[in-house]
């Protein structure tokens, strides 16, 4: 969903279903908000078919509509937080026909592209320590990354099994990736900065060589180097002896990042707990 495209495929398949009782998967609706509102009037007015039924994905998002919540059944799955967690999402969801194809060192950029996503949705969680705003970033962008990786390492490779790194264009991808994908969703020049830090580091010849450093040794904390393979089984073997639950310090935050966003946390709850209190103490005076 998002496309104009999507959406007419959708309204197809919609009126397809309701007439003959078949099912009908939409994925990532969050994508087109206003075409959910069209479709909680639709739903009203349906005659469908008894076994028909319609089952949508989305990310949380407060703007879909609530009639259309309250005619579903919502089931929600909370992604695991941490480094770890979203490498393993991110490099088992890329499919094998894919990488199949040359060169070899499509493999390693593809890592570096789930290391930058994972880095950039981790930094959501300490907000406004990690962006100053939470940024509406999701796999969709990680997939225009993959994207933007083939179209130029194609264009360099043209077939062969290998090319060599000097030879990628890292000024175009990284200029992609800053400006266009990730650097798209990004309306600060403080956040835009430190985006264009993070690709500059990762995306370049350098992240082929042996230990190349993904996070440098800093305030008593070890540091990372990454993995070495051209295999994605490789990556994801290093990746599953990674710690459950990484150091703020991987994200460039400071060390004492993660009692900020407790103490920040404890007191938005109190200050809710307050609100309602409040709200209580009000009822019972009317009364």
């Amino acid at each position: 969903m998002g496309s104009q495209e999507g959406l007419s495929l959708a309204d197809q398949a919609i009126a397809s279903a309701t007439k003959t009782g078949n099912w009908v998967l939409l994925k990532n609706v969050h994508l087109a908000l206003t075409w959910l509102g069209q479709l909680d009037k639709r739903l009203h007015s349906l005659k469908a078919h008894q076994n028909f039924r319609l089952f949508l994905t989305m990310e949380t998002n407060p703007k879909v509509p609530v009639n259309l919540l309250r005619l579903s059944r919502v089931l929600m799955f909370e992604p695991q937080p941490g480094i770890k967690a979203n490498l393993q999402e991110s490099l088992r969801g890329i499919p094998a026909a894919r990488l199949a194809k040359g060169p070899t060192e499509r493999a390693r950029l593809y890592f570096m592209v789930a290391w930058l996503h994972a880095v950039v949705l981790e930094r959501l969680r300490y907000v406004p320590l990690g962006w100053s705003k939470a940024y509406e970033f999701n796999d969709s962008d990680q997939d225009c990354a993959l994207s933007t990786i083939d179209n130029w390492l194609d264009t360099v490779g043209q077939g062969r099994a290998n090319v060599s790194p000097d030879r990628i264009p890292w000024d175009a991808i990284r200029t992609l990736l800053c400006q266009s994908v990730y650097g798209g969703r990004v309306d600060s020049d403080g956040d835009q900065q430190l985006l264009e830090n993070f690709v500059n580091s990762f995306f370049r010849a350098e992240c082929y060589d042996l230990n190349f450093k993904l996070v440098e040794t800093s305030e008593g904390e070890q540091g990372l180097v990454a993995p070495e393979g051209t295999k994605m089984s490789q990556f994801l073997e290093w990746v599953n002896e990674l710690p459950e639950r990484e150091p703020p310090t991987w994200l460039r935050l400071p060390a004492t990042a993660e009692r900020v966003l407790s103490t920040h946390k404890a007191i938005t709850m109190l200050s809710k707990v307050k609100k309602i209190k409040s709200l209580v103490d009000d009822d019972d005076d009317d009364m």
